[in-house]
């Protein structure tokens, strides 16, 4: 008997702390960056996310002028500080401590990339149209800056095109290459990273050609990795390519926006659902819609339902890591609205979240 009731309590610790194991598993860390300039944001805001309920708990603010773009790995996060004199922190997130804050040699950072094959970081600077290319030691501080490129291209829009502006550096899935989305020439470069005498360094391979005066901002792969969807910022649109050889070739120009709508455009980010099947990608300007596709077998893109954001300037879009929930952030509202995966309005799902001039969300 005794034997017996010991089993017993034995299960029910085991059953106790399974089932504490998997309540930690639905919260999630949430890191919102923001722009601190002439407003009351602090830097990065941290919150505790259930994803459950979908309830996002404020648990600390990390100090720092305009974290307007984020990465993280393990215990070490990464922020742009953008604006004209262009630095990058690099904090400890356990110890609470920075690790790193270094200029990133241009005007305006706005993107970071980390290669999930070598121990390098690429930060893409829109104004000056450059891109820089980090080490990093073992803890994630920065080790060095082990290269620089300035681009000089240019497109058709005088106001917005005189110049090169990178807006983004994405890596494929093996780290074997990155691509860059230049606004200012309506083109898309893909580099290789090599080791050169203790350095890395760009190796250019290709140029993807986008449309006239679409702007190219951010970009997603299908999971095979031979379709490429690039957002155009300047056309509120999505472009579709498909590799064929060694290049990347057109397919479809799909719309953010209603055949009515008549406002401005201003594409704002995109993302990719973990099972492949579904395109998420936002519109700015006046249109303020977010958007969900639908991948077909061959690639292409069609429309399965759009919905207001219910803010102004929806300036990144990102999934919970269940995919229950998707996070628009709302630049000029100073709010992100959260959204069902069906795009249920966030009045129905019940979920708003105030914040100052939040720019982008990551987990």
């Amino acid at each position: 008997m005794k034997r017996l009731f010991l089993s017993f309590i034995l299960l029910s610790i085991s059953t106790v702390v399974l089932h504490m194991n998997t309540v930690y598993a639905q919260h999630e860390k949430m890191y919102v960056g923001t722009y601190t300039s002439g407003n009351d944001s602090k830097g990065v805001y941290v919150y505790d996310f259930d994803e459950r309920s979908g309830e996002a708990i404020l648990e600390k603010t990390i100090a720092m002028d305009n974290p307007s773009f984020l990465a993280r790995k393990g215990a070490v996060l990464y922020a742009v500080n953008e604006d004209s004199k262009g630095m990058l922190t690099v904090y400890d997130l356990d110890s609470d401590k920075i690790l790193s804050h270094v200029s990133t040699d241009g005007e305006h950072p706005c993107h970071i990339s980390l290669s999930p094959k070598d121990p390098v970081l690429v930060v893409s600077n829109y104004s000056s149209g450059s891109l820089v290319l980090y080490s990093l030691n073992q803890d994630g501080s920065i080790h060095a800056l082990d290269d620089f490129l300035k681009f000089n291209g240019s497109s058709i829009n005088n106001e917005r095109q005189e110049e090169s502006h990178i807006h983004s550096a994405f890596f494929n899935r093996e780290g074997s290459q990155v691509y860059v989305s230049d606004l200012g020439a309506d083109l898309i470069y893909v580099f290789e990273i090599e080791r050169q005498n203790d350095k890395y360094r760009f190796h250019k391979v290709q140029e993807i050609k986008t449309k006239f005066g679409g702007g190219p901002r951010h970009l997603v792969f299908s999971q095979d990795e031979k379709t490429l969807y690039s957002i155009l910022e300047m056309t509120g649109e999505v472009q579709v390519f498909q590799k064929e050889n060694n290049d990347w070739v057109s397919k479809q120009i799909v719309p953010m926006y209603p055949t009515n709508f008549k406002g401005e455009h201003g594409g704002g980010d995109i993302k990719l659902s973990k099972d492949g099947k579904y395109i998420f990608a936002t519109n700015r300007g006046t249109a303020n819609f977010i958007y969900q596709y639908k991948i077909n077998q061959d690639g292409k893109l069609k429309v399965k339902r759009y919905s207001s954001v219910f803010g102004d300037s929806p300036r990144n879009v990102n999934l919970s890591p269940s995919e229950k929930f998707i996070f628009v952030t709302n630049q000029n509202t100073n709010n992100i609205t959260i959204f069902s995966k069906k795009l249920e309005k966030p009045k129905d799902v019940g979920l708003v979240l105030q914040i100052p001039k939040p720019v982008c969300v990551i987990f």
